[in-house]
């Protein structure tokens, strides 16, 4: 849907896409007083989900990106895109507090990811993150200073006996970036990056709070964890279990198809609201991932990489996100403020339009966080 009718051709926007199991998902923007602002958004949502992932199949996935371009209106040639979280691998090493500026770390940080990737380091492409940038030498200090928005606590600045530096490590397979890279190319786009999934949550959902914030995106087939402070993941999950389990479990249940399974779900949705709680069969198809995020609490409870700090609130995002009762349900079995993630609080979008992006909000937050690099660009 074309949200502005007038944009100014010399708008240096970027459209962040989201390719995921329920489909693909844009969103454009462009620079707007110091702050982006929405200028259009799309998506296609997948019909079919027996004929394998559209990575899988560039000519078709490049078809359905300019179509959906064509429709919604879309301008901006520049794109920022996000690899799947299922696919990319998170760790926390650390390493020797360098001496000099100049000192090389990448050797130190290959060396300690080497023992821990799941195929050699010749198959991937690495990409890290330093956690304790206060330690690096002076000079490099005050460059990161203003390259970074997250803001380091005073307990931690204090700690000048610290001998080690903590690095994020990202990675993930050369082949899978190469089918990123081939789908933008027949589709005639400016791949400006990939990254993964979290950081752009953490843009569209967090921002600069600097809390210990607990990302769950509840999509059709996969559910993401992350657990995030200062700007930084620190916790990573992903679990085979979505909207789609509840879609499962309406069909087995009534004996019917997935097509059919869908619309009741969307029914007892408004009965939902209606009795005021979460029906039976929702509460039951949610137990996968209530279990996963107490899972992932404890684990995070057990690092020694934050101070053993305790997660402050969870923000729920995703296409499956808006399931009746949800955050009440969790908030009451997980004793936690449990919250439904606004992706729109940082972008300026048009008057009238809050109940309509409000409402699909939760599914288009991946590819929002994404278009929101272009700040960092400029």
């Amino acid at each position: 849907m074309k949200l502005f009718s007038k944009k100014d051709s010399s708008e240096q926007g970027m459209i962040g896409i989201d390719i995921g199991a329920g489909g693909i998902k844009m969103i454009e923007l462009a620079p707007y007083k110091g702050r982006v602002r929405l200028l259009t958004y799309g998506h296609a949502e997948r019909t079919s989900h027996t004929d394998g992932s559209l990575l899988d199949q560039p000519h078709k996935c490049a078809e359905i990106i300019l179509r959906v371009i064509k429709e919604s209106g879309m301008k901006s040639q520049k794109v920022n895109a996000a690899l799947p979280s299922q696919s990319v691998f998170h760790t926390i090493v650390t390493i020797p507090q360098p001496k000099s500026k100049d000192e090389n770390i990448k050797p130190l940080i290959e060396a300690q990811v080497k023992k821990l990737l799941p195929r050699p380091i010749e198959e991937m492409i690495l990409d890290s993150t330093v956690i304790d940038k206060h330690l690096l030498p002076k000079d490099e200090t005050e460059k990161s200073k203003k390259e970074s928005n997250e803001k380091i606590s005073q307990d931690i600045l204090e700690k000048k006996e610290q001998k080690h530096i903590r690095v994020l490590v990202s990675g993930a397979p050369k082949d899978l970036v190469q089918k990123y890279v081939d789908i933008f190319k027949l589709a005639k786009l400016e791949l400006v990056s990939l990254e993964t999934e979290a950081f752009a949550l953490i843009r569209s959902l967090v921002g600069k709070d600097p809390s210990r914030i607990m990302i769950v995106d509840i999509g059709y087939e996969r559910t993401n964890i992350d657990i995030i402070q200062h700007g930084i993941p620190f916790l990573h999950r992903s679990i085979k279990a979505g909207g789609i389990n509840v879609t499962q479990a309406i069909a087995k249940q009534m004996s019917i198809s997935r097509a059919q399974a869908e619309q009741v779900k969307f029914d007892l949705a408004i009965s939902a609201q209606k009795n005021q709680q979460m029906p039976p069969i929702i509460r039951e198809a949610m137990m996968p991932i209530l279990h996963e995020i107490k899972y992932a609490l404890e684990l995070y409870g057990q690092q020694d990489f934050h101070e053993y700090s305790a997660v402050e609130k969870i923000i729920l995002t995703g296409g499956s996100a808006h399931l009746p009762f949800l955050d009440p349900f969790l908030t009451e079995a997980l004793n936690m403020n449990v919250y439904l993630g606004n992706p729109w609080a940082r972008v300026a979008t048009p008057e009238g339009s809050q109940e309509m992006l409000s409402e699909i909000g939760p599914r288009m937050s991946v590819a929002l966080g994404l278009a929101m690099k272009l700040l960092k660009e400029k």
